[in-house]
């Protein structure tokens, strides 16, 4: 009897590790589940609030006002083209291919220059007080004569093509920095205080 109760006492401490350990395993496991359920529900209500964001969200307004800028730009580049090409076309049309370029470069230099406005058709129709005249006087003097429409023709077609190459810039400059030009046949008294840059045709170039 001795002898059975010795070895109960021995077989008593193997069957609680047992047990405990089966237990252990069993509140793991429970604690797994509840965990792999919680990760779930909180990958649903994160899915429901990102699918109610997106339904609420303007899907296309990205694309759609990039689309709207790109039309801006395009606009404005056609416009720009227009006037430059004009100025070339009332400027310059009897003059050489070059110098009908500088005329070209002179607008567009305006652009970037500090005491004219920052767009080829404000640079090109822009007015300045002559106190001698009493009036405003256009820059360049054709745009004073209204609204003059350029005729389809090749010279028209070559201002165009000039235009479109100096505003590219894909042509070599012809006169560096020149902001000012007149005709040969004048001299007026600012040109005394610039620097000239090239003579081209009828036209003399200054900085």
């Amino acid at each position: 009897m001795f002898t059975s109760l010795l070895d109960e006492v021995r077989i008593w401490p193997v069957l609680w590790r047992r047990r405990l350990a089966y237990s252990w395993l069993l509140r793991d496991k429970g604690n797994m589940a509840f965990l792999a359920v919680l990760g779930l529900m909180v990958l649903a209500v994160t899915a429901i609030i990102y699918l109610a964001y997106q339904e609420e969200a303007p899907i296309g307004a990205v694309p759609v006002e990039a689309v709207r800028r790109e039309a801006t730009r395009a606009q404005r580049r056609a416009n720009d083209l227009r006037c430059l090409a004009e100025n070339i076309y009332f400027e310059a049309r009897g003059e050489p291919v070059a110098g009908q370029y500088a005329v070209a470069e002179v607008t567009l230099n305006r652009t970037q220059a500090q005491y004219f406005p920052h767009t080829v058709c404000e640079v090109v129709h822009e007015t300045r007080w002559d106190p001698g005249r009493r009036r405003h006087t256009a820059d360049f003097s054709w745009t004073e004569s209204g609204s003059l429409s350029p005729e389809d023709g090749p010279a028209w077609r070559q201002a165009m093509t000039i235009a479109t190459a100096v505003y590219d810039d894909t042509n070599e400059p012809l006169v560096p920095g020149a902001l000012f030009y007149h005709a040969t046949s004048v001299r007026p008294g600012w040109a005394s205080a610039r620097k000239t840059v090239a003579r081209i045709g009828n036209h003399i170039f200054y900085r």
